[in-house]
């Protein structure tokens, strides 16, 4: 049975937040009455919210001696923030979408997407992916590819470096120390096959598109995708898309196991590591959207290691897919053994399955909207066997993985009208970027890690009669539609109309 948690009255406080619809939008849309979603969050409170961050898409993080950067990308380009005091966030800079215009651009129209933001600790440099449908661009017109390279020395002083153009943009990962880009996304060169886009970044005035082809997924024209690449602690590169996932050495000598000798992996001509499919059953639509192998410093955060499951066995990735308003059926978080694919099996036409350890998704879960609700599993973060994962309208869920095969829910945190799109631990709170309501910084409460050591599963509730009435907060919610390229791999904001045509997504 799914049913809604309640709120106490404090919490209903904290939830609650100015509705975003003007008077003018009001009198343009249609007198009919719109689906609303109540509130619901436990173990969770609320410490404060990043303003001016609405449609915020990722973050990530950068020291500057004591102080502490946020770096926001979304719609409106990028923000930084000062977060050394996280309660009293201080703003510092904003790279409007002005500022971020190629010629033939409509600047009152969004960024899109930068899903993932790199940012190079080291030489303080930011990297921003632009898709095809950025600024309004729209067959059959030129809509360029590629990746914003952006000085962040003085983070209240952004500068756009260069804009480089790739044969795609959907996101862009530092390899090596940030010495090269792995861009991700689908293929707009004429080969339109699935695969990785290097660059070299040594000069980051002056980057370079190297001819080397990474990671082929599909035949030429078969329009295969790469999503995304996160590199574990051990420095392996691990890249979802269609059939699953595969992770990479790109330094250090290695046997190469489609060879059998050992080489020098490098950024431009990686050596396989492992990785594989994963049986329909668990991810039916054969679509991984991003992945994390808890190993090295990250052991931690990771599942307990067993006999069966050693250290670094273990790969947690995430099916993307909407055929189930709930993720009962797909769209769901997915772990994974890699043992068995040492040795190339994830390699070929196809790729080997891995074994699923184990399976979790809302549905039927303390917190759980039901109906047509948008659902799927989208990015997550690891901390202490802690699991913060977005859900889009189900909201930002906090399971424990201690025991890989029974993940269990511990917190939730779905706010009026959210649709949480990532959230991020960071020095022990999480930040969730929320498409419709900015970024939100929250921490749990000392009954979600009570929750976590007693192995409590945070419990369904009974009864439909809730104990304190839920409040309306007034938000409307965002009509998500598919992207016009990738479909339900990667939703967006639809126009007032309820479609997503050229230009009329903003």
């Amino acid at each position: 049975m799914r049913v809604l948690a309640t709120l106490t009255a404090a919490a209903l406080m904290a939830l609650a937040v100015q509705g975003t619809s003007s008077a003018a939008a009001a009198e343009e849309a249609p007198a009919v009455e719109k689906p609303r979603l109540s509130a619901a969050a436990k173990n969770v409170r609320l410490r404060t919210v990043l303003p001016g961050t609405e449609r915020a898409i990722s973050i990530a993080f950068a020291e500057y001696g004591r102080k502490d950067v946020a770096f926001v990308s979304g719609e409106f380009g990028l923000k930084t923030f000062d977060v050394t005091d996280v309660d009293k966030p201080k703003f510092l800079d904003h790279l409007t979408k002005q500022e971020m215009a190629l010629p033939g651009d409509d600047p009152s129209q969004r960024f899109w997407e930068n899903e993932d933001i790199n940012v190079d600790p080291k030489r303080k440099l930011a990297f921003l992916a632009r898709e095809v449908n950025a600024f309004g661009r729209a067959l059959p017109g030129e809509r360029p590819t590629g990746t914003y390279i952006i000085s962040a020395v003085n983070p209240a002083d952004l500068k756009i470096l260069t804009f480089h153009h790739e044969g795609t943009g959907h996101t862009t990962t530092c390899i090596n120390d940030c010495q090269y880009l792995w861009t991700a996304g689908r293929d707009r060169t004429g080969e339109a096959t699935g695969r990785i886009f290097v660059t070299d970044l040594r000069d980051p005035r002056n980057p370079k598109q190297l001819p080397v082809n990474v990671d082929v997924r599909g035949k030429v024209g078969e329009g295969k995708i790469t999503h995304d690449v996160q590199v574990d602690a051990q420095g392996v590169a691990w890249v979802a898309g269609d059939n699953g996932t595969r992770g990479y050495w790109t330094d250090g000598w290695h046997k190469d196991p489609l060879t059998g000798k050992s080489r020098r992996a490098t950024p431009v001509d990686p050596v396989p590591y492992a990785g594989g499919g994963v049986p329909k059953i668990d991810m039916p639509t054969s679509f991984t959207h991003n992945s994390f192998r808890p190993v090295g410093r990250t052991l931690m955060d990771g599942p307990k290691p067993t006999r069966e499951n050693p250290a670094g066995s273990l790969l947690l990735h995430t099916e993307e897919a909407f055929g189930s308003s709930t993720c009962k059926d797909q769209g769901r978080f997915v772990i994974s053994s890699l043992k068995g694919t040492e040795n190339g099996e994830g390699w070929g036409a196809t790729p080997k399955e891995m074994k699923t350890v184990g399976v979790w998704s809302p549905d039927d879960q303390e917190g759980t909207l039901p109906g047509d609700v948008t659902c799927s599993a989208h990015y997550f973060d690891v901390e202490k066997r802690i699991v913060a994962y977005s859900w889009y309208e189900q909201g930002t869920r906090f399971l424990d993985i201690s025991n890989p095969a029974k993940p269990i829910q511990i917190a939730f945190w779905r706010p009026d009208a959210a649709v949480s799109w990532a959230p991020y631990w960071h020095k022990g709170n999480v930040f969730v970027a929320d498409l419709a309501r900015g970024v939100e910084i929250v921490s749990l409460t000392k009954d979600a890690y009570a929750a976590q050591e007693s192995g409590t599963n945070v419990q369904l509730v009974t009864t439909s009669t809730p104990k304190v009435k839920i409040r309306d907060a007034g938000r409307e919610r965002l009509p998500l539609v598919p992207d016009p390229d990738y479909g339900f791999a990667c939703p967006m904001v639809a126009s007032r109309g309820g479609s997503c045509g050229p230009g009329s997504c903003c």
